[in-house]
């Protein structure tokens, strides 16, 4: 092998590291990104913490006749006879959601049931929203 062919080999070489480099880094960013997309499930929870912050928010909120937080047996429809809130949504997974006063836990407890429907681990629960039970 003479000089010049050596050189082209090297020139070849560097050409190819130019565009394989810059493929290989974008290709990992690609994959990288990808995968630390949010889930459906994910955004369901996200949405049920949102939901627990704001209608715990209206639950402590001061009401009209300067009624106190219902009990277990009114429920969470109080809010909506006194028009604090314009209706009760139901979690992402369709159920209702669980109000307890006084609760088993803490003095007053609203929580989601989570995505498999039973009171378990996966529960969103209003006093450790990232967390569970």
């Amino acid at each position: 092998m003479n000089r010049l062919s050596i050189r082209r080999q090297r020139i070849n070489l560097l050409g190819a590291l130019g565009w394989l480099i810059p493929l290989a880094v974008a290709i990992t960013a690609v994959l990288w990104l990808n995968h630390s997309q949010p889930t459906d499930q994910m955004r369901k929870i996200s949405k049920a913490r949102d939901e627990i912050r704001a209608i715990s928010a209206a639950l402590i909120a001061p009401r009209p006749g300067g009624q106190r937080m219902p009990n277990s047996r009114q429920g969470l429809a109080v809010l909506i006879e006194d028009g604090t809130l314009p209706h009760i949504p139901h979690d992402p997974w369709g159920r209702a959601y669980q109000y307890r006063n006084p609760g088993t836990i803490r003095a007053w407890e609203l929580y989601s049931l989570g995505p498999d429907g039973i009171e378990s681990a996966d529960d969103i629960v209003g006093w450790n929203l990232y967390g569970g039970r």
